[in-house]
This record gives C-alpha cells, sequence and structure tokens, in this order.
C-alpha cells in the first residue's frame, strides 16, 4: 500500500452542513464559533470549514455520565 493510500482525510463540512448534523441553527453555530465555545474550525479564504472527525471529539467531550450516585 502507497503512501497516499494510508492517508485518510476527514471531510471538510460548510457550516450549514455541520449546524444540520448538530440539529441546531447556522447563527447559533456562528455564535459558538465567536464565543470559542463551539467545535473546532478551519478558516479557508475566510470561510469556516469544520473536519467531521473533529466535531465529533468535541460532541464525545460534552458527554456526561448520568450514572446514579450510590
Amino acid at each position: 500500500m502507497s503512501r497516499d493510500e494510508m492517508l485518510v482525510v476527514s471531510p471538510l463540512m460548510h457550516s450549514r452542513e455541520v449546524a444540520a448534523y448538530l440539529k441546531v441553527s447556522e447563527s447559533t453555530l456562528s455564535r459558538w464559533r465567536s464565543a470559542g465555545s463551539g467545535p473546532p474550525f478551519l478558516r479557508l479564504g475566510g470561510i469556516a470549514r469544520y473536519r467531521l472527525d473533529a466535531v465529533d471529539r468535541w460532541l464525545g467531550e460534552l458527554e456526561h455520565n448520568h450514572a446514579p450516585q450510590g
């Protein structure tokens, strides 16, 4: 297998795609971006793009275990 065949790149998603994926509005995603509280993003030519694997990692970090204490 060549080096190029081994390279796996997470697809870059537009804000509208990520907003739909997270089931929030684009304006909510934009607010999160401005506040630095949303998923990690890249700026390409002034436009925000998201890696799906980074969005999924961010979601995983938000998960809480609500198992009963006892």
